[in-house]
């Protein structure tokens, strides 16, 4: 009975610690961002070839979910678009709610447009970046690298999934 109960106690602790490690290990889920381009300036041709230009795209967004929840940014990007496909040029943002602020910077990043039945219906892509300065309740994210997917979706608007690397 000793060596059943033991061994019962033995898998019953073993399986906790299992499921704790698994669970610190698990990648915290992406933080939820909605947001509007504001004042979208008018593409800017480049003048070497049809469809390639410049895209200066300032946008303003809230976020949902971990140590960035309820925060207002406020960022810009530069593209440099050829035939509806960009590449980053440089981008940066701050974001902001009472007792915290972060500065972030886009490194890279490359979006293509969407289609449907030969119309264009969107873009999506994806980015990556360092937050450059964090403090207050977001001190922790301070020169924490991240990877972020965005997509257009209704009104105007798109969404940027961002996981913390």
């Amino acid at each position: 009975m000793r060596t059943s109960t033991a061994a019962s106690a033995y898998a019953a602790v073993s399986l906790a610690i299992l499921c704790f490690d698994s669970a610190a290990q698990a990648p915290a889920p992406p933080i939820r961002s909605t947001c509007q381009n504001v004042g979208v300036a008018a593409p800017e041709p480049l003048g070497d070839r049809e469809g390639h230009f410049l895209s200066v795209g300032p946008y303003s967004c809230v976020s949902q979910g971990g140590v960035l929840d309820g925060t207002v940014s406020s960022g810009m990007n530069i593209w440099d678009v050829d035939k509806g496909a960009g590449v980053l040029v440089t981008g940066n943002g701050v974001m902001r709610k009472p007792g915290m602020m972060v500065v972030f910077t886009v490194t890279e990043g490359s979006y293509a447009l969407t289609m449907a039945d030969g119309k264009v219906t969107g873009f999506a892509g994806s980015a990556k970046g360092v937050y450059k300065l964090a403090t207050g309740s977001a001190a922790s994210l301070s020169g924490k690298a991240y990877t972020a997917r965005f997509r257009s979706i209704d009104r105007g608007q798109f969404v940027i999934e961002t996981t913390v690397d």
